[in-house]
C-alpha cells in the first residue's frame, strides 16, 4: 500500500511538473530591442499580454490534439523525430553513467566505510568530501585539458560520430554521482554496523567480506533506492555541461540550443525560442525521472517487504 501510494505521488508530482513547464515556457517573449540617443544606447523593452499568453496555450493545445504532435522544429523535422535523433545518442550516455554512478558508487562507500590502513585516511571519506566540493565544470576542464595533452592522439575525445565517442562523457557524468552514493553507502554501512545482528555475525566468527556483500550491503539497499530519483537528477544536471565541453549532440545539447541563449543584447536581437522541443524534452527527462523512482519503489517492495506496510 506504501508503495503504491508513493508511486503515486511520484506521477501526480510528474503531472505538476509538466503543466508549470508548459505555463513558463509559453509565455509571451515578444521584447523590443532599440537603439535610443547619440551613442546608441540598447534599450530592452518587454510588455507581458494576457491575451497572447492565451492565444500561446490555446494554441499549442489545439496543435497538439489536432496533429497529434508537437510540431516542426526550426530544422524543418518533427519535435518527435528531433527526440528519437538526439535522445538515442544521450540515453547510451545516461544509461552507462548511471550503471557506472551505481557500481563505483557502492564499492567507494564500502572503502568509505571500513576504518583502519593508511590508504582510507588519504583516499577515504574525506577525500569524497573533497572531490565534492570541487566544482563540477572544474573538475570536468581538468580531467579534459590533462586527456587533450596526453591522449589527444589516440582517442578522439569530442563529437558522436565514433561507436566509443559516449563513453568519455558517461565517465564525466558519472563522477558526482558517484560520489553521492559512496557517501549515501558509507553512512547506511556504518549504521548497520551497530546492530546486534553484526555483532552476533562477528562473534560467529564469519569472514569480514561476507558480513560486508551478505549482510550489510544487502540490508543498505533500501537507503539506496530510496535516492535513485535524487540520483537520476543529479546525473541529468551534469550532463548538459559535459555534452556542451565535448561537443557531444546529445539530447541536453539540443534542449540548450531550442533556449537560442545569446551572450549579448544587440539591436534587432532574436529572442525566438522552440517551446515544442523544450516541452517535450523536458517531458522526456522528467520520463526518465519518474520510471527510475517508480522502479525504485518496486524494487524496495521486493526486497523488504516491510517497507510496504511502514
Amino acid at each position: 500500500m506504501q508503495a503504491a501510494l508513493a508511486i503515486s505521488r511520484h506521477i501526480l508530482l510528474f503531472f505538476m511538473i509538466v503543466t508549470i513547464l508548459i505555463l513558463t515556457v509559453l509565455l509571451p517573449r515578444d521584447v523590443e530591442v532599440r537603439a535610443e540617443g547619440k551613442p546608441q544606447t540598447v534599450v530592452f523593452e518587454y510588455e507581458f499580454s494576457w491575451t497572447v499568453y492565451s492565444e500561446n496555450l490555446t494554441g499549442f493545445i489545439s496543435d497538439l490534439i489536432r496533429d497529434k504532435s508537437f510540431g516542426l522544429t526550426k530544422y524543418k523535422r518533427t519535435a518527435e523525430d528531433e527526440a528519437v535523433l538526439y535522445f538515442s545518442r544521450s540515453l547510451k550516455v545516461i544509461v552507462l553513467a548511471f550503471i557506472l554512478s551505481l557500481l563505483l558508487g557502492v564499492l567507494k562507500g564500502i572503502f568509505d566505510a571500513k576504518r583502519g590502513g593508511p590508504l582510507r585516511h588519504i583516499f577515504g571519506k574525506g577525500f569524497t568530501w573533497l572531490l565534492q566540493s570541487v566544482p563540477d565544470f572544474f573538475l570536468f576542464l581538468s580531467l579534459q585539458w590533462v586527456l587533450l595533452i596526453y591522449f589527444r592522439d589516440y582517442v578522439d575525445l569530442f563529437g558522436h560520430e565514433s561507436w566509443y565517442s559516449f563513453l568519455y562523457p558517461a565517465m564525466l557524468v558519472s563522477i558526482y554521482p558517484a560520489l553521492y552514493i559512496s557517501r549515501i553507502t558509507a553512512a547506511s554501512l556504518l549504521d548497520q554496523e551497530r546492530m546486534p545482528y553484526i555483532t552476533v555475525a562477528h562473534s560467529k566468527g564469519l569472514p569480514p567480506m561476507m558480513i560486508t556483500y551478505k549482510h550489510l550491503l544487502k540490508n543498505s539497499l533500501v537507503p539506496l533506492l530510496t535516492n535513485m530519483g535524487s540520483l537520476m537528477i543529479y546525473l541529468l544536471s551534469n550532463l548538459l555541461i559535459v555534452e556542451y565541453l565535448t561537443d557531444y549532440k546529445g539530447a541536453a545539447y539540443r534542449l540548450f540550443e531550442a533556449f537560442h541563449v545569446t551572450p549579448v543584447l544587440s539591436v534587432g536581437l532574436n529572442t525566438a525560442i522552440e517551446p515544442n522541443v523544450i516541452i517535450l524534452f523536458g517531458i522526456c527527462f522528467m520520463l526518465m525521472v519518474l520510471f527510475v523512482q517508480i522502479l525504485s519503489e518496486t524494487a524496495k517492495r521486493w526486497i523488504d517487504p516491510r517497507e510496504d506496510s511502514a
